[in-house]
């Protein structure tokens, strides 16, 4: 229906259309129909290599894959992080000196440029509580010497305390509430804070937050609404995401407003994205 050809291998799932192939573990058989989702952006992104007359990305085994726009290489446990820092930084861009959160930060590629970005007067948080993801966000930062970068092995929820966390080494490792199938295999336990919780524990909020946690997203602005009336912060969310039948940045808009919060949601740049600041700081550009 879809055009695709699928080759199951002894260790790999092969996606082939036309004369390019996307390769993954067996293992994250779960990402294929994220693998034809983002098939032409994983090309337009990441630099891809030629056998037998086929262009091909193989992400069947931990390796180092390489973004063509800025020509910087990392670690990746999975499928690669998509190259979206246009889209995250499209309403507010960190400046130098900014303490970022990257919340769901994965093996760290959008953690590498915002710490570029905040300069090493600046701070970036990465909350990553996937044990496998952790392992290549903490390669990466030796890898890249971000010595303005410190690793959270936690995850921002809508309380503090425990929750089930599913852990797949992959994009979509996120909190148990809120996945779309059963995985209790890959399930552990991981320390939740809220955000104000969490600003508490590193001793001052940020300038700017990215977010992409697989649908937790609602559950922890929901939880900040009070705390973000007297702590201005930029966001910029994944909000394609799903909770009961609805798209998460409706719930986001609802939110952020309440907040007195500007807001503004668009998939223009390929797939749903909700960013917000506050409102005294001017209006969110248009398109």
């Amino acid at each position: 229906m879809r055009g695709y050809g699928l080759e199951f291998t002894e260790k790999s799932v092969i996606v082939r259309k036309g004369s390019r192939e996307v390769a993954i573990s067996k293992a994250h058989y779960i990402q294929t129909p994220t693998v034809m989702d983002i098939y032409d952006a994983l090309f337009d992104a990441l630099e891809s290599e030629s056998r037998n007359g086929r262009t091909i990305l193989d992400f069947s085994e931990p390796t180092l894959h390489r973004y063509k726009k800025s020509g910087v290489g990392f670690l990746f446990p999975s499928l690669p992080e998509e190259d979206q820092m246009d889209a995250y930084t499209s309403a507010y861009v960190p400046c130098p000196g900014d303490v970022a959160w990257d919340v769901g930060a994965h093996a760290g590629a959008s953690t590498y440029f915002l710490a570029q970005m905040v300069g090493p007067n600046g701070k970036v948080y990465a909350f990553e509580p996937d044990e496998m993801n952790w392992e290549f966000l903490n390669r990466n930062i030796e890898l890249h010497k971000l010595d303005n970068v410190i690793p959270v092995k936690k995850a921002l929820a809508g309380f503090s305390g425990s929750a089930g966390f599913k852990m797949d080494g992959t994009m979509l490792a996120g909190l148990t509430e809120f996945q779309m199938y059963e995985d209790p295999e890959h399930s552990k336990s991981v320390v939740t804070l809220t955000l104000a919780d969490a600003c508490a524990e590193l001793g001052k909020a940020p300038n700017f937050v990215k977010m992409d946690i697989e649908g937790a997203e609602v559950s922890v602005i929901e939880a900040s609404c009070d705390f973000l009336k007297s702590h201005p912060i930029h966001f910029a969310i994944e909000s394609f995401h799903r909770i009961e039948g609805e798209l998460t940045y409706l719930a986001l808009e609802r939110l952020f407003s309440e907040c007195g919060y500007t807001v503004q949601s668009s998939d223009r740049f390929g797939q749903m994205f909700t960013w917000a600041g506050p409102s005294h700081q001017g209006a969110l550009p248009e398109g």
